[in-house]
Order: structure tokens, then sequence, then C-alpha cells
């Protein structure tokens, strides 16, 4: 009977191992912030792609292909998959924020690109009288979700501070996790 629940404590720990060492393997990136606010967008949008060439992941912005206020699901159309794969981009990541000064777990729910492409963003990148702010990332390849992340920055007082610890934050999280 131990011998019994021995092997099976062995088979569920491998399994749960090999579950959670699902690499990203990012070499290229799209990089599309969904943030409604412009300003926010943009800062977002830039700050990652210096992030992701720091990090030597080739990337582009999705400010370069959308005219402004256009429609993200542009980003799935064949002449724009095609400008991308000239470019060598191959991965799309959304980039939105999930919430405010709580712990949020990673979604366990596969949605597909057009309906993370089309749903909506309540929150901004900052706001008052919080201390902290959780960013959500989706990467798509092939119109699929393959991996998802969450990066709590906590510790803010202001929109500045906001970017000045992601920007520490996220190079780690780029060479340790997802390269």
């Amino acid at each position: 009977m131990k011998k019994a629940a021995l092997l099976f404590g062995m088979v569920l720990f491998t399994g749960l191992s090999l579950a959670q060492s699902k690499d990203l393997n990012l070499t290229n990136a799209l990089v599309v912030s969904h943030i409604n606010d412009q300003q926010d967008r943009f800062t977002l949008e830039v700050a990652i792609a210096e992030i992701l060439s720091q990090c030597n992941v080739k990337n582009t912005v999705s400010l370069n292909l959308l005219k402004q206020g256009g429609d993200p699901q542009v980003l799935m159309t064949d002449s724009i998959t095609k400008i991308l794969a000239e470019k060598g981009i191959n991965t799309l990541m959304l980039v939105s924020v999930r919430g405010y000064d709580r712990r949020f777990k990673p979604s366990e729910k596969k949605i597909t690109l057009a309906e993370d492409l089309s749903a909506e963003n309540l929150f901004s990148l900052y706001k008052e009288d919080i201390v902290s702010v959780t960013l959500e990332f989706h990467f798509y390849r092939n119109g699929e979700l393959v991996y998802t992340d969450l990066l709590k920055i906590g510790g803010i007082s202001s929109r500045d501070g906001v970017m000045k610890k992601l920007r520490k934050k996220l190079t780690k999280r780029v060479n340790r996790k997802w390269k």
C-alpha cells in the first residue's frame, strides 16, 4: 500500500512539474497594449519594446501598424500577418492591466485571439491611491494562446513609478522565464 501511494505521489509530482515547465522561448513579438488611454498605451508599448530589444528579442509595436483609435482586429488580417512574417515576427504579445492591490491568478480559460483583442479593458496604467498594479501578458502564435503570465508591480505612488519598476521587473522576467 505504501509503495502504491509513493508511486502515485511520484507520478503526480512529475506530471505537475512537466506542466509548469512549459517554456515560451520568446525570440520575437508584436507588442499590443490593451489599454484605452492612448498615452498609457503608447508609454507601455514603447517601454516593453525597449526592454525586449535590450534582451535581444526582435519586436515591433502595434502603434506602427494601427491607426490611432483603429480596431485591433486588423492585426489578425492576412496583410498584417504577412508584413509581420516578412519582419520575422510570429508572436503576438497582448498586455493588459488585470487590476490593482490584489493577488491575481493567471486565467485558466483558453480564449481566442479574436476574443482577447475585442475584450474591453476597464483599467488604466495608474490610478490614485493604489499601491500595486498587476499586468497580464498573453502570447499568441498562429492565433493560438501559447503562454500566459502575470507581473505584479508593487510599492508605486505615481505613473512614473509604475514605469520605473516595470522596466526593472520585466527585464528580469524576460531573461528568466520567457527566453
